[in-house]
C-alpha cells in the first residue's frame, strides 16, 4: 500500500478515511466515463510491517487517516524457530477452514436477527469520565494534534462493544433485536483502548512532521518529564530538567506547564508551581 500510494492513481487515503465512518464514497475517471458510488463502504484493514514503514503510508496526522487506525508495536526476541511438523502440529488450512465455518454461521445468525447494541447509564458515565481524563492527559503530555486519536478511540471502543455483544448473542443463539453490552465486555473494550492509546501515541511521536531529529523517540517522554518534577518547583528548574534529561526545549517545557495549569498544576506565584494531587 505504501508503494501504490506514490502513484497518481494509488492514494487510498480518502477512501479509507470515509470508509471508517461508512460515508458515501464516489470515484470517477475521464477514461471510459467511469463513475462509481459506494453508499456504505465497509473495509477491514490489517497491515503488518516495521515502524519505519509507517511514515511512507501515513506522512503525518494532519489528514485524519492516522487516527482511524489502531496500532500495536512490539519487538520480537531474536531466536531460531523450529520449522519441523512436530513443533506445530496445526494444519492451518484445516484450522482456518473450521473457523471460517463458524464465522459463516455467526454471520447468518446476525443477518437473520439484526441487533441494536446499547450501553447502560453506568457504562456511558464511565466512557465519558475515562475519555475526559485521557484527552486532558494526551493534550498535556503529547500534543493537541493527538486529540484526534482520543476522539476516534471513543468510537473504536463502542465498536469493540458491538463486536463482543454480537459474539455473545451468537453464543446464546439470542434472537432479540436489542441487547445491552455486558459490564465484562465493556471493561474489556476499555482496557483494549487504553493499550492501543499508548501504541498510537508512540507512533504519533515518530511521524516525520512531529519531530525534527532523527532518533526514534519515546512516545511517553513528556509524561516522564512531568513525573520527574518535584511536588513544588520553579520554572527554571523545570527547564533545566527538561533540557538536560528529556531533550525538551524551554518552549516545550513552558507549553507543558501551561497546558497542565488548573488540571495537574497550580501556580503559586510567578515562576513557582505545585502539582495537584
Amino acid at each position: 500500500m505504501s508503494g501504490t500510494k506514490k502513484q497518481e492513481w494509488g492514494d487510498y487515503s480518502p477512501l479509507l478515511r470515509m470508509a471508517f465512518h461508512h460515508e458515501t464514497y464516489t470515484y470517477s475517471r475521464k477514461t471510459n466515463d467511469e463513475y462509481l458510488e459506494i453508499k456504505e463502504p465497509r473495509i477491514a484493514l490489517g497491515l503488518s510491517g516495521t515502524p519505519g514503514q509507517v511514515p511512507r503510508l501515513i506522512a503525518s496526522a494532519e489528514d485524519g487517516l492516522f487516527s482511524r487506525i489502531i496500532y500495536y508495536a512490539y519487538k520480537n526476541p531474536i531466536g531460531w524457530q523450529d520449522p519441523s511438523p512436530r513443533a506445530n502440529p496445526i494444519v492451518y488450512n484445516e484450522h482456518y477452514g473450521q473457523l471460517a465455518e463458524e464465522v459463516l454461521k455467526l454471520t447468518k445468525h446476525l443477518e437473520q436477527f439484526p441487533t441494536d447494541v446499547l450501553l447502560t447509564d453506568r457504562q456511558w458515565d464511565t466512557l465519558n469520565s475515562s475519555f475526559t481524563a485521557i484527552l486532558d492527559d494526551v493534550v498535556v503530555f503529547s500534543s493537541e494534534d493527538a486529540a484526534g486519536v482520543v476522539y476516534r478511540l471513543g468510537l473504536i471502543l463502542f465498536r469493540f462493544c458491538m463486536i463482543f455483544t454480537a459474539l455473545r448473542k451468537f453464543e446464546a443463539r439470542d434472537m432479540k433485536a436489542t441487547r445491552y453490552c455486558s459490564d465484562e465486555d465493556f471493561d474489556s473494550a476499555l482496557s483494549l483502548v487504553q493499550v492501543y492509546l499508548q501504541h498510537s501515541i508512540l507512533m504519533f511521536s515518530n511521524l516525520p512532521n512531529q519531530r525534527e531529529v532523527t532518533p526514534y523517540l519515546d512516545g511517553d517522554n513528556k509524561r516522564k518529564f512531568f513525573e520527574a518534577l518535584p511536588q513544588e518547583f520553579q520554572r527554571k528548574d523545570a527547564v533545566s530538567l527538561g533540557e538536560g534529561k528529556f531533550n525538551l526545549s524551554a518552549r516545550s517545557v513552558d507549553e507543558i506547564l501551561k497546558l497542565a495549569l488548573n488540571n495537574k498544576l497550580e501556580k503559586l506565584k510567578a515562576g513557582l508551581y505545585r502539582k495537584i494531587k
